[in-house]
């Protein structure tokens, strides 16, 4: 009830802070068209002003929630919830754009798309922080519920850290519990972003009582990954002595994704859809692909002769860096970046994991911290090689290392950035980190791209 109770007070405040700060924006965006004077000049008094953007807020905010966006859902480096906002403003402004035109309205079309733009990136920024709130904030987490996890295996891991990346569930894993002696004691790290923290294996399961009453403990959530199917229906019925909730997961890993649905006949789950992604989704992405790398090319050849002009007078040697690389298929590519390094290093070494690596010269230092040296791959783009959003590619040498697992990373393009990029792994090896990558492929849509390109730049502004 408890539990109940604080997650309708969080959806009730999220809601008042996304109306008034999309308030804020379409006021904020009328203002910048008045003090920056173009177009027609289209001038609205206070109370219009008011009413308008009082008006458009309340639609803003019940498309979010019709599109879900307040669910208490788990959220994968908060992607599902940014994804939902992105979607939510899309469709928001395009029911107000619809009103204004067929009420033949006096309107702005540079307040509508400085309002949807602003809007957009307010309520993603706010989406990012809360999350992060969430996430560290000591008074929020004396609110989540400790939970324990039965299986130290592959389907107990990714939980775990499903969990630690879900601050919205107030959930809070404190161990696992595990009867196989080779797990004793083991550790487990998160990923996402905060991946210097990790919890281990407490005990078996004839230590399940002094762990509960240890830690307070109100569920259990059993992997079902290593269990016969004998085992794990006397461990149930096991289980349900003890005065907590006991919840089963299943080994669907690599199955179940968004675009996976799950229906019942009588007791019995089926589940269905196993389609790949939409010709038009692929469409859309290639459309959008060639759109934004037209308009950064613009920025490219701004920057080429200054970028050129440092990067010769640091060190002698190339201005671009050229890299064969794996695509799609197992295609190799040639990838392009401006160099960073000193021309005596191999290019095929292992990348520098440190901005402080001798071989990195001061403006390569500068345009790694700045991401400027990935700017020439708008050429891989426009070429085909390439996305914007996906996997990483990687060099030949490492893909012939791969396991069937990473081998899945090869089914679509590989792009500038992704899920990877924007998490705490970011410094490790991404064939190591193929969580990441996964959960992209899996949930492949136009909206996770947008949320994704969104997350970016609000790294990038912060130089990471």
């Amino acid at each position: 009830m408890k539990h109940t109770l604080i997650h309708y007070i969080l959806v009730i405040i999220y809601m008042v802070i996304d109306l008034i700060v999309t308030n804020a924006m379409i006021i904020g965006a009328y203002l910048i068209y008045r003090f920056l004077s173009i177009g027609k000049e289209v001038v609205y008094t206070t109370p219009e002003l008011i009413i308008a953007s009082l008006t458009s807020s309340g639609l803003i905010v019940i498309t979010l929630q019709m599109v879900h966006a307040y669910d208490n859902e788990s959220s994968f480096l908060n992607m599902k919830e940014i994804e939902r906002v992105v979607k939510g403003v899309t469709f928001g402004f395009l029911i107000i754009g619809m009103v204004l035109v067929l009420g033949r309205f006096l309107i702005s079309r540079y307040v509508f798309v400085f309002s949807y733009i602003l809007t957009m990136i307010a309520l993603t920024g706010i989406k990012m922080v809360c999350f992060h709130i969430l996430s560290t904030d000591p008074w929020i987490k004396t609110l989540q519920k400790n939970v324990l996890i039965y299986g130290a295996d592959p389907v107990g891991e990714n939980l775990y850290r499903a969990l630690v990346n879900s601050p919205r569930l107030r959930i809070a894993p404190v161990g696992f519990i595990d009867d196989r002696p080779e797990t004793k004691g083991k550790i487990f790290k998160e990923n996402g972003f905060h991946t210097n923290q990790s919890i281990q294996v407490l005990g078996n399961y004839a230590d399940i009582l002094h762990i509960i009453q240890t830690y307070d403990i109100s569920a259990i959530y059993v992997s079902a990954y290593h269990l016969s199917t004998n085992k794990l229906k006397q461990l149930l019925l096991d289980l349900n002595q003890y005065p907590v909730q006991i919840f089963l997961v299943p080994d669907y890993q690599g199955i179940v994704s968004a675009n996976v649905k799950i229906d019942r006949i009588d007791d019995i789950p089926i589940i269905s859809n196993f389609s790949n992604p939409q010709n038009t989704y692929l469409w859309l992405k290639r459309c959008m692909d060639l759109c934004l790398g037209i308009f950064l090319s613009i920025i490219f050849i701004v920057l080429l002769p200054i970028i050129s002009l440092l990067i010769k007078r640091d060190s002698k040697g190339p201005i671009f860096f050229r890299q064969i690389r794996v695509g799609k298929n197992n295609r190799h590519f040639y990838i392009y970046k401006f160099r960073t390094m000193t021309c005596d290093v191999n290019p095929y070494e292992i990348k520098p994991e440190s901005s402080y690596d001798r071989r990195i010269t001061k403006t390569g230092r500068w345009l790694r911290r700045t991401s400027l040296d990935e700017l020439p791959q708008i050429l891989n783009v426009l070429k085909g090689d390439m996305s914007f959003i996906g996997p990483r590619p990687e060099m030949p040498f490492i893909v012939n290392s791969y396991t069937d697992e990473q081998m899945n990373r090869l089914k679509v393009k590989p792009g500038i950035t992704g899920l990877w990029q924007l998490a705490g792994d970011r410094d490790k090896p991404i064939h190591e980190h193929i969580a990441y990558d996964n959960y992209y492929i899996q949930n492949m849509s136009f909206f996770l791209d947008i949320a994704i390109l969104i997350n970016t730049l609000f790294y990038a502004c912060k130089g990471r």
